[in-house]
């Protein structure tokens, strides 16, 4: 079974293209942070902690909220456009432009995640810097530890990419397949999940 899923998944997302992606912009995360640090280390000139001050500041933990946020809510709308244009080809036109638009910001969220991942795990690996960074980071998933807060976005993140190549236009695979195995529990999946979503939303503080 584990292996059927597997196989379907592979099927749908090229997760090879998603751990590169991954590695390309944690690697740069990871990298601008190691920099910092040696000048920080090595010249006591003002612009070194001033690169080390911007990194500390890199990618705030609530505009990325925003993004994933926003997302999502785009998502409650081009999930019934896209499901809908199947039958009614009037509305492909809104179906790709929301699919479109949504894919972009799902791009964008997974890139800036995976940038603060890397930096993330420079900070809290390597113990740079005062841990304001990490901290912001985890008040986002309820104080959680360092390592736990690393774990869960990059789920999060590979969640948002997953989801980007989904909505990339409204007869994509990953569409089709979705549709294809939810059949007729499409709509009360899609209640189920956008009450979720505005569950999500307007509980955050």
């Amino acid at each position: 079974m584990n292996t059927t899923i597997k196989n379907q998944i592979n099927s749908v997302f090229d997760l090879t293209a998603l751990r590169l992606a991954i590695a390309a912009y944690a690697g740069l995360g990871l990298f601008v942070v190691l920099i910092a640090e040696g000048l920080d280390n090595q010249e006591p000139a003002p612009y070194a902690a001033y690169y080390v001050g911007a990194v500390n500041e890199a990618i705030s933990p609530k505009f990325w909220d925003l993004l994933s946020d926003t997302s999502l809510l785009l998502l409650c709308l081009s999930l019934p456009a896209a499901y809908l244009s199947r039958q009614h080809t009037a509305l492909l036109t809104l179906a790709k432009y929301l699919c479109r638009l949504n894919n972009r910001l799902f791009l964008l969220a997974f890139t800036l995640g995976a940038t603060a991942w890397g930096i993330l795990l420079a900070q809290i690996i390597f113990r740079l810097a005062d841990g304001v960074y990490p901290a912001a980071w985890g008040s986002l998933f309820f104080d959680a530890p360092g390592f736990l807060v690393l774990v869960l976005l990059l789920l999060l993140n590979s969640l948002w990419w997953c989801a980007a190549q989904a909505v990339s236009q409204p007869d994509s695979t990953a569409l089709q397949w979705l549709f294809g195995q939810l059949g007729k529990y499409t709509w009360p999946a899609y209640g189920l999940f956008t009450g979720l979503v505005v569950f999500l939303v307007i509980n955050q503080q």
